[in-house]
């Protein structure tokens, strides 16, 4: 259980920073989302490295890091409660 939670947190504190990043960077920025920034995200895998659907960077900043931030954030939660003998 610790190592996983050691990988969860890791993943979690990883998302968190760029998640703050984005918004340190569109809110200098103005909220111009024509200028990409933090690491790639695609929406599907089609099978090969020519079918990856790239996603936008409004759309990367307003659904895939916050879903990674909320879901990495629980399951360190979880995590945590059930290693202190809570759950």
């Amino acid at each position: 259980m610790w190592l996983i939670l050691c990988l969860v947190g890791g993943f979690c504190a990883y998302n968190w920073y760029w998640y703050v990043r984005s918004i340190i960077f569109y809110v200098r920025n103005g909220f111009d989302f024509s200028e990409d920034f933090g690491p790639e995200f695609y929406w599907e895998d089609r099978g090969g490295d020519d079918d990856r659907v790239l996603m936008k960077p409004k759309e990367k900043f307003l659904v895939g890091l916050p879903s990674f931030v909320v879901v990495t954030s629980a399951m360190s939660i979880f995590l945590v409660l059930g290693l202190t003998g809570i759950i």
